[in-house]
């Protein structure tokens, strides 16, 4: 098997282990694929990224990774997909627990940063490929957090409006803006990965924002 290509050897392999084991080895060294790729496109960028080193990163020889993607492009809309939505899930989760409008927006912040430091490496290829990286990543990347966008505007914004405890805004405009905010405040984080701001000092000067206007305008003011 010395002269043997890398992907007909994995099929040779592949092919003496039972289908569910099978399946289940080639999602693991899939995702170990793609741990190692947010490694590496975290650090390098989309351009400065080497596949060699991903595949070598994971445990793999060089190549390996196109066997499970036909391309780095390909490689890196999978990740940012999956982590996009990871993301995602993570923050849905923690604000779903809650049903007030106010608690969920504090939720929102509070999930939003536990998750950056709890998956520093997946955040920082998140925020690495929306400040630094072409326009179809980002705009891949703008797809995967369409969710999170709906999650501010449905889950929080619009019932807090219609409760009485927000004034009335533009839901596509002011998500934007709460989404800017959080993606803002939660890239800034420490050598040990810890976010800088506190998530309820953000949430406080968020809920100001909406609150304040409301009393000026109840008030005539």
């Amino acid at each position: 098997m010395g002269d043997c290509p890398p992907k007909l050897f994995k099929e040779f392999i592949l092919s003496r282990i039972p289908k569910a084991d099978r399946e289940d080895t080639l999602n693991a060294a899939r995702q170990r694929l793609l741990e190692a790729a947010a490694d590496e496109f975290a650090r390098q960028g989309f351009a400065g990224a080497n596949i060699n080193h991903i595949s070598q990163a994971a445990g793999f020889s060089k190549g390996t990774v196109y066997n499970y993607f036909p391309s780095k492009q390909a490689l890196v809309l999978a990740l940012i997909a999956e982590a996009g939505a990871a993301h995602v899930r993570y923050i849905a989760d923690q604000v779903s627990q809650v049903s007030d409008p106010i608690q969920r927006l504090v939720r929102f912040y509070e999930a939003g940063f536990r998750f950056v430091e709890e998956h520093p490496t997946q955040a920082r290829f998140l925020i690495t490929t929306l400040y630094g990286s072409g326009v179809e990543l980002q705009e891949a990347l703008f797809q995967a957090y369409q969710p999170m966008f709906h999650l501010v505007a449905q889950d929080i914004l619009a019932p807090g409006i219609q409760q009485g405890l927000f004034r009335r805004v533009d839901l596509l405009a002011t998500t934007n803006l709460l989404m800017t905010v959080y993606l803002g405040t939660s890239s800034n984080v420490d050598e040990h990965g810890k976010v800088f701001m506190d998530p309820h000092q953000v949430a406080d000067f968020v809920l100001h924002a909406l609150q304040r206007v409301n009393e000026k305008i109840s008030s005539g003011g």
